[in-house]
């Protein structure tokens, strides 16, 4: 959808209103029964309330803050007029049932649970006295009607609060959950970050402030769809999103309740940050982590007081996005220290000693020659030696190129934690086993296999509501296979075949390896087979 063409819940809110008051003036126009009471009256108020209604669909459309402010006066604007209706019309075309379920549906949207009570109440109030006061006129009053009516404000008040309790939330576009799903060991997260928010919500420019530690804040500004970092002294990060306007000073955020407050954006940016980062109007989104806090500000889109909502789900997946970047980087920089570990092993146990005892043999040659002894066969013997310790270091040289090796049993390890990770991640029951052999595997067939599992368990989880997943590593015939199975339901299929996930595909294509996936018993397997090698060039 264009974001031109985006309905926000009071966008909705203000069609609904205007579309209800041209329908039921054009309903009792064509029922000549119609209005009962007061007829020119009726018309008089519906037109004006058509011409309000109109007002505030133009007023709001683009207008965050006017959509805030006007919301209540618009919703006890709508109370009165369906109090008045009811009273001056009867029959089919009487809007009871329509407008009684708009107005509790506007107070579920925009507040809660207590608002939506609150209305629901003060309507059954207003309902009771005007049945009352019509049962004491000389207007014709239908007893049966007035209770079965007063019966159905009474169950659609419960079930409308229910609604309220259980109360409707935007939701974040799902392009974000892939777009934040695996980070980049080659970007920084907050680019990545950035740049995937500012696509999920359409937003044209983005900027982001970061702060980790004793270190100074980081400032990233993307234009153009170019990112470049910025130097900003210091970041200070409300407590939950808002919208912001600088020009009119003018700042939207909820309370602990719900409540929507006006603040000043001094007051929850800062002048400082406003100049560094370029901002004018938009959304700021607090994020944070266990080492750092910051703050997204995505620019030029349709803002509606949605946002809100929108903005505390994105805060979250953007931060759970910098913690798997993060936790990505640690295994990286473990299997490298792995690496160092071992080569600074291999190197004192070959090259550093047959040097320190080239060093001694040549020290007691030089003592031999003061006694005339014969030194030419200790010195061809040595140089055998080292010409055999070249072919050695040669062949070591050979192998770093084509990769460093770590034991299988080591990766059994980190997949084994890593899967207990999984499983209080997504709650589920995440079981590993390993069976144990002698073989050494490349650090990238490490990293790969990290990826594979992290991205094969959430997909199970999210795509097919997976509530265990069983994984197990095995090597046989120069690969190391991965199988998985999970018991949720069945991954779509396409040409009779079943689709398998393509990020999952593509990243085993890139290692030289192979994918499978059946499905049988009520379980989905997923078997990956890897080069021990690595990935093939």
């Amino acid at each position: 959808m264009g974001r031109g063409l985006t309905l926000y819940s009071g966008r909705v809110i203000a069609l609904g209103r205007l579309l209800l008051a041209t329908l039921f003036m054009a309903a009792i126009g064509i029922d000549i029964s119609q209005p009962a009471q007061a007829p020119t009256e009726t018309y008089a108020l519906l037109v004006g309330y058509q011409v309000f209604a109109a007002a505030i669909a133009a007023l709001t459309w683009n207008d965050w803050w006017l959509d805030a402010k006007l919301a209540g006066p618009a919703h006890a604007v709508d109370i009165i007029l369906f109090t008045i209706i009811v009273y001056l019309t009867e029959g089919y075309t009487s809007p009871f049932f329509i407008f009684f379920v708009f107005i509790l549906l506007s107070a579920a949207i925009r507040w809660g649970w207590r608002e939506t009570t609150l209305t629901a109440i003060l309507l059954a109030i207003l309902y009771i006295a005007e049945g009352l006061f019509s049962a004491n006129s000389s207007v014709g009053f239908q007893l049966y009607r007035f209770v079965v009516r007063a019966g159905h404000l009474v169950i659609l008040s419960l079930i409308l609060i229910w609604f309220g309790i259980h109360q409707w939330r935007a939701r974040l576009p799902s392009v974000a959950d892939e777009l934040l799903a695996e980070p980049r060991l080659d970007r920084s997260p907050f680019e990545t970050g950035l740049t995937a928010s500012m696509q999920a919500l359409n937003a044209a420019s983005g900027a982001m402030a970061w702060h980790e530690g004793e270190r100074e804040a980081a400032g990233f500004i993307c234009r153009d769809g170019k990112v470049a970092a910025v130097a900003i002294g210091s970041a200070q990060i409300a407590a939950a999103p808002f919208l912001y306007d600088i020009k009119r000073k003018r700042a939207l955020m909820r309370d602990s309740e719900r409540n929507l407050l006006g603040r000043s954006p001094d007051e929850l940016i800062g002048e400082d940050l406003v100049a560094a980062l370029g901002l004018s109007e938009g959304l700021a989104v607090p994020v944070r982590t266990g080492t750092g806090e910051g703050q997204l500000f995505l620019e030029d889109l349709r803002l509606s007081t949605d946002h809100l909502d929108i903005g505390e789900q994105l805060g979250a997946n953007v931060a759970a996005h910098i913690q798997r970047h993060a936790l990505l980087e640690a295994a990286a920089h473990s299997a490298e220290a792995r690496s160092r570990i071992a080569l600074a092993r291999d190197l004192h146990d070959s090259v550093v000693q047959f040097l320190a005892g080239a060093a001694f043999r040549l020290e007691a040659m030089k003592r031999s020659e003061a006694s005339g002894r014969q030194l030419e066969p200790e010195l061809n013997e040595l140089k055998q030696l080292m010409m055999q310790e070249q072919g050695e270091l040669r062949a070591f040289i050979t192998a770093l190129r084509s990769g460093t090796l770590i034991e299988l049993a080591d990766l059994a390890r980190d997949l084994k934690g890593l899967a207990d990770r999984l499983s209080r991640q997504w709650a589920i029951e995440c079981e590993f086993t390993a069976e144990r052999a002698n073989v050494m595997v490349s650090t990238n067939l490490h990293l790969d296999a990290h990826q594979l599992v992290r991205e094969a368990v959430a997909n199970a989880v999210r795509h097919a509501g997976a509530k265990s997943v069983r994984i197990a590593l095995s090597t046989a015939d120069g690969e190391v296979r991965l199988e998985m199975v999970n018991d949720g339901s069945a991954f779509p299929k396409q040409g009779g075949r079943i689709q398998l996930p393509q990020t999952l595909e593509e990243r085993v294509n890139q290692a030289g390896g192979r994918i499978e996936l059946s499905r049988g018993m009520g379980v989905t397997k997923l078997s990956i087979s890897l080069p021990v090698e690595g990935r093939r060039a």
